[in-house]
C-alpha cells in the first residue's frame, strides 16, 4: 500500500474515501479537502452521518509527520482500522477500511499508479449488521424481560473544586447485541419501541440511584420522539412519588423542542413535583439561542463540539462566549459544559465562566453497585 504524504490545507486534494454513507445508497467518493477532517453526526463538520450509532464527534483525520492519520474522538461505539478498534492516532495507507458507526469507507489516494485493486472489499460492518440483526432484536427482548440495564453513572463536577455535583444515567447493559446506548436504540427504533426504551432507562436509572449518595441530583435523559408532556411528566410524577428524597433534574434532547412556549409549560409542569429542567445539547442549532433568550431553565448542558471549538477560537470569541455564560447565570440557570477531554479544557471552562463540567479530564463513566450498610439512609459510591 502507498504511503504517499499528504498535502497541506491549500494544495489539491489528494486522498479520498469511497463508500455509500448511508443505508443502499450509491457509494460516492468524497475528497479529504481539509485537515483535520472531522467525521460525525454534526452538519458542520467536513463529513456528516445520519447514523444514531455514529457520535455527534466521532473520528477526525489529521496530518502526523506529514503523514495521513486518523483519531477516534471518544466515540461510543467505537473507530475501526481494517476491523481493529484503534485506541491511538492510526496511520492510514492506500486501501485501509475505516468504519464509524454502521459507515465503511475506503481510503484511496488520487494519482496512484497502482492497479485498481479487484479484491473483494471489506465489510465487516455490513457483514455484522446482517448477521448481528437478529441477536440484537433477541438482546432487546431479553432486555426488557428482565430489565437487564446496569448501574452506569458518570458523574458531574463542580469546576471550582471539582467535587461531585450530580450523576447522569447512562443506558449500559451486558446483554449480547444491545451493550450500549447506540446498539440498544438502534434495535428499539426498528421494532418501534424506542420510547419504551428511553422510560425503562429513567426508570431503571432511579432503581440503581441507591448506590449514590442521596442528596445529589441525577439527570435522566429523554429521546428525541417521547411526547413530553402526555408520557414523560406523567412518569416522572410517578418516578418523584416513589424517591421523594432524590433530587431529579429531566434533560430534554436538542431535538424535542423548538418552541420557548412550550419549555415554558414543560419546566412549570415539572416544578410542580420538584423536577428540574435542563437543554442538552445546547448550542448543536439555531433554534436554540431563542430557547436561551426566552425560555431560561435550571441547567444549560454546552454541546461538547461547542466546547472543543473553544480551544481553537481568538480571544475576542471566547470573551464574547464569557458574556453569553454570564448572561444564562444571571437568569439563574446553572451551566454545564460537556465532553471536556483536558486540562486545556478544563482551564477554557473555568476562564468563560461555567459552573459544572462533565468529562473524561474529571471521571469516566462507571458501573455501580449498592452496598449494604448500617445506616439505611446513608448510600455510598462503590465502583465494581
Amino acid at each position: 500500500m502507498s504511503t504517499s504524504l499528504i498535502q497541506s490545507k491549500s494544495t489539491k486534494t489528494t486522498w479520498t474515501l469511497k463508500g455509500s454513507i448511508e443505508k443502499e445508497s450509491t457509494p460516492q467518493t468524497i475528497d479529504i479537502s481539509v485537515l483535520p477532517f472531522r467525521i460525525g453526526r454534526r452538519p458542520e463538520l467536513e463529513l456528516s452521518l445520519a447514523s444514531s450509532v455514529v457520535s455527534a464527534r466521532h473520528a477526525e483525520m489529521i496530518e502526523s509527520a506529514g503523514l495521513l492519520c486518523i483519531r477516534d474522538l471518544s466515540s461510543t461505539n467505537g473507530t475501526y482500522v481494517n476491523g481493529n478498534r484503534i485506541y491511538q492516532d492510526t496511520l492510514l495507507s492506500e486501501g485501509d477500511w475505516i468504519e464509524v458507526g454502521d459507515v465503511h469507507l475506503r481510503v484511496d489516494y488520487k494519482g496512484s499508479t497502482a492497479q485498481e485493486k479487484q479484491d473483494q472489499p471489506f465489510l465487516k460492518t455490513q457483514f455484522i449488521n446482517a448477521d448481528n440483526q437478529r441477536k440484537s432484536s433477541k438482546g432487546l427482548m431479553d432486555l426488557f424481560a428482565r430489565r437487564a440495564l446496569g448501574a452506569c453513572f458518570q458523574p458531574i463536577h463542580y469546576l471550582s473544586d471539582r467535587d461531585i455535583h450530580g450523576y447522569e444515567f447512562l443506558a449500559r447493559s451486558e446483554v449480547d447485541g444491545v451493550t450500549n446506548p447506540g446498539l440498544m436504540f438502534q434495535a428499539a427504533e426498528a421494532v418501534g419501541r424506542e420510547v419504551e426504551l428511553s422510560m425503562l432507562c429513567r426508570e431503571m436509572g432511579l432503581e440503581h440511584s441507591i448506590c449514590l449518595p442521596q442528596k445529589l441530583p441525577l439527570f435522566l435523559n429523554t429521546h428525541p420522539s417521547e411526547p413530553l408532556m402526555e408520557s414523560v411528566v406523567p412518569q416522572m410524577r410517578l418516578l418523584r412519588e416513589r424517591y421523594p428524597n432524590r433530587p431529579l433534574v429531566l434533560e430534554i434532547h436538542e431535538k424535542s423542542v423548538t418552541e420557548p412556549r412550550f419549555v415554558r409549560q414543560l419546566r412549570d409542569a415539572l416544578h410542580e413535583f420538584d423536577v428540574r429542567l435542563a437543554f442538552d445539547d445546547f448550542g448543536a442549532g439555531q433554534a436554540r439561542i431563542r430557547e436561551l433568550i426566552c425560555a431560561p431553565l435550571d441547567y444549560i448542558k454546552f454541546d461538547a463540539a461547542l466546547i472543543h471549538d473553544l480551544q481553537d477560537v481568538s480571544r475576542e470569541q471566547i470573551a464574547l462566549f464569557r458574556s453569553i455564560i454570564t448572561a444564562v447565570r444571571n437568569e439563574g440557570a446553572i451551566t454545564v459544559a460537556e465532553g471536556v477531554e483536558s486540562d486545556l479544557m478544563v482551564e477554557i471552562c473555568h476562564d468563560v465562566g461555567f459552573d459544572l463540567v462533565q468529562g473524561y479530564a474529571m471521571s469516566r463513566p462507571a458501573i455501580m453497585a449498592p452496598v449494604p450498610c448500617l445506616n439505611p439512609n446513608d448510600t455510598a459510591i462503590c465502583p465494581r
